[in-house]
């Protein structure tokens, strides 16, 4: 396994190399130039992350570290590894959202999740914020009849519309948690998966649970971080130093900013162009001080308007 930027240049792992994944940077408004220390590096070409999938974290950080086959039904696996959830090789997994519905039952805005459920037909793990995980037992034959609606295509639509068809259990599920309030929307089905480990020692800096999964797939190495959030409010600095004392040790690493692409998708154009302007000067300033070989790129781009994820090909910058 060789990471996509490899293609351009055969890498020498004498030298160690810091891959800096800004989640969400690009959007139709974005322009390098705005940020000094990104303007510095030498574009080296586009990539195409997406390859014709859906533009999401998972599948698009897995291309850019070199997995050219990404297993179909991985995310709710990833996101379980990343969270130290137990699974078993015949589990069905799903990603749950909660949302607030309207006097009429339509979804509009998400809510946050309850702590616990009493559901005995799955296993069920809050993950903070509207974010939760369910497991079923056993049931990870129904992945390919399973027939479920993402949070993103849910907004304003009657939830009684969005039940899960092709496994009872699961559909039994979310009916029982519709109310008048609110619904948990069942999503992302997942089984477990096994993917090649990267080609090198390696280690992951990162806030997201999904990086995480990414981590413990490829049997790299995860740096614990107090102050890593996946947020805007991140500790920039402990997450840059942190990156410089892995690169002492391991010849690549992975250092993953979120905070972007979370306020994207809250539409919120000044906070993220505010925090791309802090990682250009906490982040990529220390990096490429340190003379170490920097990458810097996007995963997909994040558009601030629509708060939806883009999936045109991503800048890469380099270092030399």
């Amino acid at each position: 396994m060789m990471p996509v930027f490899a293609q351009e240049k055969e890498l020498n792992f004498d030298m160690s190399k810091i891959l800096c994944i800004i989640d969400g940077m690009t959007d139709a408004s974005f322009r390098a130039f705005d940020y000094p220390n990104l303007f510095s590096m030498r574009l080296l070409r586009y990539v195409d992350t997406t390859q014709g999938k859906t533009p999401e974290s998972l599948g698009c950080i897995l291309r850019l570290l070199g997995v050219k086959n990404v297993p179909p039904h991985l995310r709710g696996y990833a996101e379980a590894l990343g969270h130290g959830i137990p699974v078993e090789k015949n589990d069905l997994i799903l990603r749950g959202s909660w949302f607030s519905l309207d006097d009429v039952g339509r979804c509009t805005v998400p809510v946050n999740a309850p702590e616990l459920l009493s559901e005995e037909e799955g296993r069920y793990y809050h993950l903070g914020q509207y974010k939760s995980l369910l497991v079923f037992p056993g049931m990870a034959k129904y992945i390919a009849d399973l027939l479920t609606y993402p949070p993103y295509a849910c907004n304003g639509r009657d939830a009684r519309i969005l039940c899960p068809k092709g496994c009872a259990s699961v559909s039994r599920v979310f009916q029982a948690q519709l109310t008048r309030e609110r619904c948990l929307i069942l999503w992302g089905q997942s089984v477990p998966a096994e993917i090649a480990a990267f080609s090198h020692e390696a280690a992951v800096i990162c806030g997201t649970d999904i990086v995480k999964g990414i981590a413990r797939l490829l049997h790299m190495s995860l740096i614990p971080l107090s102050g890593a959030t996946g947020e805007t409010d991140t500790n920039l600095q402990e997450k840059t130093a942190a990156a410089l004392d892995a690169a002492k040790s391991y010849p690549f690493v992975l250092l993953h900013i979120n905070g972007a692409d979370e306020a994207a998708h809250r539409k919120d154009f000044d906070e993220k162009s505010s925090f791309l302007r802090k990682v250009d000067a906490v982040v990529l300033g220390p990096l490429l001080q340190s003379g170490h070989d920097i990458y810097a790129v996007s995963d997909h781009g994040t558009d601030p308007l629509s708060g939806q994820h883009i999936g045109e090909p991503q800048p890469l910058f380099t270092s030399f």
